[in-house]
């Protein structure tokens, strides 16, 4: 079969233990009266400098050296930072999305919405996607080539933020073209709370997923601000993420009609 019309589907159940909420599946719903939380995730100190590779194989596609850059920051506030809110059962639609990796890198973390996340993940120039994204339970997540050479993915979940190892998901190649559709199963993901993919042909290449449960997330921008909107009124737990730096957790209290204003603040080690 042509490489450009292969399709792999695994289609296996999953079932994360995620936490609080992990016991009701989320639902859509009407949220008549809502709140909504903005905020800023701002770094202390001067952020590592990003990794530098040669590029061993395919440097004629991918170029002779590529770079990784982990910690993200510019005056004083931080880029790349996974904001969570946990213990929405019922609320808003999952929202369309896109996320595109740093330049030379092209490819994107595209999220559908609707019902569901619907992630797809676009490799595009020797790139998977930006360095952080979000990752859903009992979804099929599209991973697309679109790269003119073959890539390897490896896929492997961790236990906690800074990336211990639990276990390998799946390891397989990814030709010129493909597309291949995976559910991550139960076995595997148990205790897992982020899944991280590899190129293990190109070692530059590395993302990190986070595992969320409902809508009511969001990724820091350039100016380390983020928005989470149309939150039923509640009690909940804010979470926010880094690969580097760690885990940080608040717990809020929505009002109806409310701006809650939050911050989170990272320091180099």
């Amino acid at each position: 079969m042509d490489n450009k019309t292969t399709v792999l589907w695994v289609l296996t159940s999953l079932t994360l233990a995620m936490g609080p909420g992990a016991a009701h599946a989320y639902e859509v719903g009407n949220v008549q009266t809502s709140g909504s939380i903005h905020g800023r995730v701002s770094f202390l100190g001067s952020p590592p400098e990003p990794l530098h590779f040669k590029v061993e194989k395919n440097p004629e596609f991918c170029g002779q050296e590529r770079s990784l850059m982990k910690v993200e920051s510019r005056d004083g506030f931080l880029a790349g930072a996974v904001i969570v809110l946990e213990g929405v059962n019922t609320g808003k639609p999952f929202p369309p999305k896109t996320f595109t990796g740093n330049s030379p890198g092209e490819g994107e973390f595209r999220y559908l919405g609707g019902e569901s996340l619907g992630l797809q993940v676009k490799t595009k120039n020797c790139n998977f996607g930006p360095f952080t994204g979000v990752i859903a339970a009992n979804e099929v997540v599209r991973f697309q080539n679109q790269d003119s050479i073959k890539h390897v993915l490896h896929s492997f979940v961790s236990k906690d933020t800074r990336g211990r190892i639990l276990r390998t998901v799946h390891n397989q190649d990814l030709h010129s073209r493909d597309e291949i559709d995976r559910i991550f199963s139960s076995d595997k993901m148990e205790d897992g709370i982020v899944v991280r993919i590899i190129c293990n042909r190109h070692d530059f290449m590395q993302n990190w997923l986070y595992v969320v449960d409902n809508p009511y997330f969001a990724i820091s921008d350039r100016e380390g601000r983020f928005t989470i909107d149309q939150i039923p009124p509640g009690t909940y737990t804010l979470l926010v993420r880094h690969p580097v730096l760690g885990e940080q957790r608040q717990d809020v209290t929505i009002e109806a009609r409310e701006n809650l204003q939050v911050g989170f603040q990272f320091m180099d080690e």
